[in-house]
């Protein structure tokens, strides 16, 4: 007989015993442990398949669990086991090389956003290669949790996609927490999402686990989420994008979360999955060498959109492990896990919103303000297709994004609303809608203000508007505007380029927001303008140098909020341990680095004077001059010079 096979066989009969007898005496149980213990190790020693060292281990930690034991043993086991041995394309998370040429690939991705070759060669219900770390491996998880629903919405998207979505999710979930998945159909009208999946569907879960509803007409992704909770029936709704892949033990750490605090709103760690290729990029709870913990959670930009951000340390020391979650003040949207109760408590979504954008946004904020936990789980990782083309169309020319976000600054964001609208003044006069049941929600729950979240959840979030200086759109007399460079799509880079962009181009955009700050700092968000030289040999000698600017993470010193200067600590801590190891090493070169780490300061600084509009560099004593129409550079100030007078939109 197979040890596998022996493995399950006396695992189930151990367990059946111990469920048999109504009162068993500990000596019987003691004994029955014992015993399959030692067939265990006897049958996993042998099999060269199996890690015994990580089995034994495993098994020591849990033998004596009676609640957790026989799924921990048979179903870990034996799952990871036979997903190791699985071969052909995209098995394993391994990427698939089709061959295709490099036209055909952009024509491709042009038309589809991702690459339908590579889908089409993996398997629909392929192996992933994911193993939760050690830290989460080592919980002990109730048998007994919140079953689930896992709602799925789709328009008009890749079968294989959907499908491949649903089949992690069946086959990674024990049965017990897994009430339905809903595939909610928001009116797509490709051939092979109609009468071809419904028989797919049948054919592949006859329970009755996977169930398709569908809408009669298009309402968006919004109102279609609504209606799923709506049908759901588990205790948990957990909402998926219909492009993603379930890991093993992905559902336990957010059904375990739930059932500990019901109103903690918790999201799985996100794994990218390449578009071109299928290549699951594994999530580890670790952390880099720059001192980042590798989780990334969420936040917002001021225009109203999601950012993903390293989260504060002040979240990372409150935890009692790395497997514990870690607060976030926002969340993407596409992928969470909700108490269903808690859920329509909450007020569910506005109805008010249309097909797609900024729920996201205002349903964090409403968790936060109205005294619930937004948070990420470490150990559950679900991996998402993030595609060229956004899956969900927008029908008619409506910026629907634009006006569910004004909605969300409306309701929840009280005065610091102004902010937005300094990155977004294109919404400033729209029409919104009625938002007044929206807001007898906030009174009902009594929630508290926008201020409160700034100054307890977001502690570190640059905010413009408390800049007395001046703060918004920085333009000179001869319509130059300042505007971040976008080379590179991080949103907390460390370092880009400072452009101007012509004022009669100028969206009021987030790229265009920059405020003078009390102590000097010409800031954007967490970067600051510096001032630096450039030049060849000579321009060591003052005479000689050139400068320029550039947008670089700000010094920590002069960040005025405390939980800023903790945010960047382990950043800087890397450098200043090569500086003191340089210096007793190389005195010379030790002095040289140590001395420009306190220059810094005065390549930083900026003096502005409000009746010329000079912006004076303390270092140089330059002004700030955009004469050459696309990036400003500090130059010899000159009075009058229009290229040198800057004014902001906005004073305090």
């Amino acid at each position: 007989m197979p040890r596998l096979s022996l493995l399950r066989i006396v695992s189930s009969i151990s367990t059946q015993l111990d469920r048999t007898l109504d009162k068993p005496s500990p000596i019987f149980h003691f004994l029955i442990v014992l015993c399959t213990y030692s067939l265990l190790f006897l049958c996993l020693r042998e099999d060269p398949r199996i890690s015994t060292t990580t089995t034994s281990e495993t098994l020591k930690a849990l033998a004596i669990d009676r609640d957790t034991y026989e799924f921990r043993v048979s179903r870990f086991n034996n799952y990871i086991t036979s997903e190791r041995f699985r071969s052909g394309p995209g098995e394993l998370g391994r990427g698939v090389d089709t061959g295709i040429s490099d036209e055909e690939m952009k024509r491709v991705n042009d038309k589809e956003g991702y690459n339908s070759y590579a889908c089409n060669r993996t398997a629909l219900d392929r192996s992933l290669g994911h193993r939760p770390a050690k830290e989460c491996l080592a919980i002990k998880y109730p048998k007994k949790l919140p079953t689930a629903s896992v709602i799925l919405i789709f328009f008009n998207e890749p079968f294989r996609l959907i499908i491949r979505t649903v089949f992690s999710v069946v086959n990674r979930t024990p049965p017990a927490y897994l009430k339905e998945v809903i595939l909610l159909d928001d009116g797509s009208t490709q051939a092979d999402l109609l009468e071809p999946m419904d028989t797919f569907v049948r054919q592949n879960w006859p329970d009755g686990v996977v169930q398709i509803v569908r809408l009669p007409e298009r309402t968006g992704l919004i109102r279609a989420r609504l209606e799923g909770a709506k049908v759901a029936t588990g205790d948990v709704l957990i909402f998926l994008d219909a492009h993603c892949e379930a890991t093993f033990r992905w559902i336990e750490p957010l059904l375990y979360r739930i059932q500990q605090k019901p109103d903690a709103v918790v999201c799985p760690a996100i794994a990218n999955i390449d578009r071109f290729t299928l290549k699951f990029f594994r999530t580890d709870v670790r952390y880099t060498e720059d001192g980042w913990l590798s989780l990334r959670v969420g936040s917002f930009a001021w225009d109203g959109m999601y950012i993903f951000e390293h989260p504060p340390r002040r979240s990372i020391i409150k935890r009692a492990s790395n497997a514990e979650p870690i607060e976030s003040i926002t969340m993407p949207g596409g992928l969470f896990a909700m108490s269903r109760k808690y859920f329509f408590d909450l007020g569910g979504y506005d109805e008010g919103m249309e097909i797609w954008g900024g729920e996201n946004l205002e349903i964090s904020f409403r968790i936060w303000q109205c005294g619930g936990s937004l948070e990420f789980s470490p150990c559950s990782t679900v991996g998402h297709v993030y595609r060229v083309t956004h899956p969900y169309s927008f029908p008619g020319r409506k910026d629907y994004n634009g006006y569910n976000i004004a909605r969300m600054a409306e309701v929840w964001m009280d005065m610091y609303k102004e902010n937005f609208y300094l990155a977004r003044g294109d919404l400033k006069n729209i029409d919104y809608g009625d938002v007044s049941k929206r807001k007898q929600i906030r009174n009902k729950l009594d929630c508290k203000n926008f201020q409160w979240l700034l100054d307890t959840v977001a502690k570190h979030k640059f905010v413009y508007s408390r800049s007395r200086l001046g703060y918004g759109s920085c333009c000179n007399v001869e319509n130059h505007c300042l505007l971040r460079g976008n080379d590179g799509n991080e949103y907390r880079k460390q370092q880009t380029s400072l452009l101007l962009t012509p004022t009669r181009v100028t969206q009021h955009g987030w790229a265009n927001l920059f405020a003078i700050t009390d102590t000097g700092l010409l800031r954007k968000d967490w970067t600051c303008v510096r001032s630096k030289r450039v030049g060849g040999p000579l321009s060591s000698l003052w005479v000689f140098a050139d400068y320029t600017t550039d947008l670089v993470l700000c010094p920590i010193s002069e960040l005025e909020i405390p939980e800023e200067r903790e945010w960047w600590r382990d950043w800087i801590r890397k450098q200043m341990n090569f500086i003191s190891t340089l210096q007793a090493k190389e005195p010379e070169k030790g002095y040289q680095a140590m001395r420009t780490t306190n220059q810094r300061e005065a390549e930083f600084r900026w003096v502005y004077d409000k009746v010329h509009g000079k912006l004076i560099n303390a270092l140089t004593g330059y002004c700030l001059d955009g004469s050459n129409g696309h990036n400003p550079v500090p130059k010899p100030c000159v009075d009058g010079a229009p290229s040198q007078n800057w004014q902001f939109s906005h004073h305090a």
